[in-house]
């Protein structure tokens, strides 16, 4: 194993002195990480999908001008892109929490 599980364990008022406030010793790296890691996958998840969304309205009122169509077929693109990027992104974090020892989500 490339990291040992004891970091993941660890207290974080050893590593972070203002731990104290997050839980005192009961307090983990794990427990500092899932909420960031957890909001950022949400918050991107949602930002592709409303991409996706915009994409398809532009689409529609394109009214056959072929710029606004490439342009909304570009952007339909990198927001379904950007959704895969996302899960692809889940699941590593999910795969690295499994090997490293943390306890994501």
């Amino acid at each position: 194993m490339l990291f040992n599980t004891a970091i993941a364990a660890e207290s974080l008022e050893n590593i972070y002195a203002p731990a104290k406030v997050m839980g005192g010793s009961g307090a983990t790296l794990s427990n500092l990480i899932n909420p960031l890691i957890y909001n950022i996958l949400i918050i991107s998840g949602v930002m592709a999908f409303i991409v996706i969304i915009l994409a398809g309205f532009n689409y529609i009122t394109a009214s056959g001008d072929k710029g606004k169509l490439e342009q909304s077929q570009n952007m339909l693109n990198y927001g379904i892109l950007g959704l895969i990027l996302v899960v692809t992104a889940f699941l590593i974090t999910r795969v690295m929490g499994a090997v490293i020892g943390f306890k994501f989500f």
